[in-house]
């Protein structure tokens, strides 16, 4: 009995013994497949950092550039301004004087059912006055898109 006893626990100790060699190598390929993969994860990030690197040294030069040009600008205006002896304009001034006349919205008169509904009043303006502002921004929009067409002007 103690013969088959020590051949059975000979058996189980081969048996755990193979499964240790087979985890060992299972874990051994995993840990290098890991180092691989890490060895590309760190080249990769080198290589993002190296990029980021490049751009930030191509801002700083952009950036260095565009204060020359800022700074050349800057004096060519002041020089332009003593030739000229007054101060030049940077922006653009609307030419087409508005009349303020032709702004003016004709309103018809209220109904007297609805003069005496206050609500309904205001609404009413209220509604009146952003139809006015609408049409304001439409003419002046197209004013601005179209300078020589005269017939604006009446609009």
């Amino acid at each position: 009995e103690i013969k088959t006893l020590n051949i059975k626990l000979d058996h189980k100790v081969t048996k755990l013994v193979a499964e240790n060699d087979h985890l060992k190598q299972t874990y051994k390929q995993l840990y290098d497949s890991t180092k691989s993969s890490r060895v590309q994860s760190k080249e990769q990030c080198d290589d993002l950092i190296n990029k980021v690197n490049l751009k930030s040294a191509e801002v700083s030069d952009l950036n260095a550039n565009l204060q020359e040009k800022v700074l050349v600008i800057t004096a060519l205006k002041k020089q332009l301004n003593k030739l000229k002896g007054k101060a030049v304009l940077i922006e653009a001034v609307s030419l087409n004087p508005i009349n303020p006349e032709l702004l003016k919205v004709y309103v018809a008169p209220l109904v007297l059912k609805l003069r005496k509904n206050k609500t309904a009043h205001t609404d009413y303006i209220r509604h009146t006055q952003e139809e006015a502002a609408t049409l304001r921004e439409i003419v002046e929009s197209e004013r601005l898109l179209s300078p020589l067409n005269r017939s604006l002007d009446y609009a």
